[in-house]
């Protein structure tokens, strides 16, 4: 599908329902997608501030990103937030990546209280959804997890995610779209970039129409993911004896009455994957399991669950 902001303007309408007249925010890093999903917002008279965080990993070239993000609001009169990492901040103990996922996001929540928006919007797409996809195949994810990136969640949405990269490269083109490349992303130091170089492009030579196959996939299984969330919850209320969000109690026997993988997945729901919800569901009585959220009980008749206290996990 080429982008376009008639294209663009079907996608964002979708996703944001009710919110489209609104006030949004949007993540901007500087980089190609982010910088076109702005131009995309601004040329569509869309209603939005910019937020960049500044984390000063790539010395000189992370100021100069900072430096594009300012005058791109500046000079479209766009409100503008720019947070600068620091040592408060602390520094990432094992991923780099999800340490500066975490501060990202709480920066973006923080701005949306703030400031009264109805939602980040983020320039994820169809590529990304794709290495997505491959990581979590190549760790044994379930049918949510081969979902991917969704389009929206959790005031989040990514209007750019039936969108190529190269059909994003297209439009910075034609449009004159002024971006800049981190240098990071030709580096193999990470998986995701491993995937970005080595996999993704093999599968695209082997089969041309890849992606545009795989985004119908994606979408189906994210169909089928929505019904499956639905049968949970219903089978969730018919075991429920009585309790609240903290401590409630399971009826055990129709618990292990249900199909083997609803079953399995209510017990996921209580922190528990892989081997442990194995062990959940054949347990004897007066055995105590722990999961990362839960603490449960297990007798003759039911699970007793309770919630476990963050300082506690």
């Amino acid at each position: 599908m080429k982008l376009t902001t008639d294209t663009f303007s079907t996608e964002f309408l979708r996703l944001a329902g009710d919110f489209a007249e609104r006030k949004f925010l949007l993540g901007i890093s500087g980089g190609a997608d982010s910088m076109v999903l702005a131009d995309l917002c601004l040329r569509l008279n869309f209603r939005f501030e910019i937020a960049h965080i500044n984390y000063k990993l790539r010395g000189e070239d992370s100021e100069k990103d900072e430096a594009l993000v300012r005058h791109f609001a500046e000079e479209n009169g766009i409100a503008h937030h720019i947070y600068k990492v620091s040592a408060s901040d602390g520094k990432p103990r094992h991923s780099v990546q999800i340490w500066a996922r975490n501060l990202r996001y709480d920066f973006f929540f923080k701005l949306l209280s703030e400031r009264n928006l109805a939602a980040v919007l983020t320039a994820h797409h169809l590529d990304d959804q794709l290495e997505t996809f491959l990581i979590n195949l190549s760790r044994g994810s379930g049918i949510k997890g081969l979902g991917g990136i969704p389009a929206k969640s959790d005031k989040i949405l990514r209007p750019l995610l039936n969108f190529t990269k190269d059909e994003i490269y297209d439009y910075a083109e034609a449009h004159g779209v002024i971006f800049r490349e981190d240098l990071s992303n030709f580096s193999d130091d990470y998986l995701r970039n491993r995937v970005r170089h080595d996999v993704s492009p093999k599968l695209k030579k082997v089969f041309p129409n890849f992606l545009s196959g795989f985004g119908e996939s994606i979408q189906h299984l994210n169909s089928a993911n929505a019904f499956i969330q639905r049968e949970i919850v219903k089978a969730f209320s018919e075991i429920f004896v009585d309790g609240d969000d903290e401590n409630f109690r399971l009826n055990r026997e129709k618990l292990l009455g249900k199909d083997e993988f609803l079953s399995r997945e209510i017990i996921r729901r209580l922190g528990f994957s892989g081997e442990e919800i194995a062990k959940v569901l054949s347990a004897e009585s007066g055995k105590m399991l722990r999961s990362r959220t839960h603490e449960i009980w297990i007798t003759r008749q039911e699970i007793i669950c309770r919630t476990r206290s963050r300082n506690k996990q």
